[in-house]
């Protein structure tokens, strides 16, 4: 009889003592789309029109890029000027610059002449929740010489945008 009794309050103990449940976790877990791009250069078509006298253009667009590290902002001229539609390579200077908002210019300087392709020239421009959002930019873009040969003259102008 002991030993049940003394079985029993064992039981007793055991059945007694507060319970406590294994602690539970969730994650909790969240995402923004990156972002990181010009807008407003789609299909545009700048005409200086007679390039026989110094001539501009400008046109406003947008910069956003959300990465936390900035962006970087590449202006490349494919044929390094405005290049002669009649003489191959023959190209004339002008300059680009983009201008965000708030934010160091970024200038191309054609060198125009013969033979050169692809002159580029990149800007960093740190991260901000203003870049995140979106700022206005604009883009001018100035012939430095005249033109004495009659003909078409053109350039394919890029602005390339990657986050840093």
């Amino acid at each position: 009889m002991k030993k049940l009794t003394f079985c029993a309050a064992a039981i007793t103990a055991v059945l007694a003592s507060p319970v406590s449940a294994a602690p539970g976790d969730v994650q909790l877990v969240g995402f923004v789309s990156p972002v990181c791009e010009v807008s407003g250069l789609a299909t545009q078509l700048l005409d200086f029109g007679s390039v026989d006298t110094i001539q501009s253009v400008s046109i406003g667009m947008s910069m956003k890029c959300n990465d936390v590290d900035g962006a970087t902002v590449k202006l490349t001229s494919s044929e390094g000027g405005l290049e002669s539609d009649d003489s191959e390579d023959y190209a004339l200077t002008y300059d680009a610059t983009f201008t965000p908002a708030g934010l160091p210019a970024l200038v191309l300087n054609a060198p125009g002449g013969p033979g050169l392709n692809d002159v580029s020239v990149t800007q960093s421009y740190p991260g901000s929740a203003t870049l995140a959002t979106g700022i206005a930019a604009t883009l001018d873009v100035v012939t430095t010489e005249t033109a004495a040969w009659a003909g078409g003259y053109s350039d394919t102008l890029t602005v390339n945008i990657t986050s840093n």
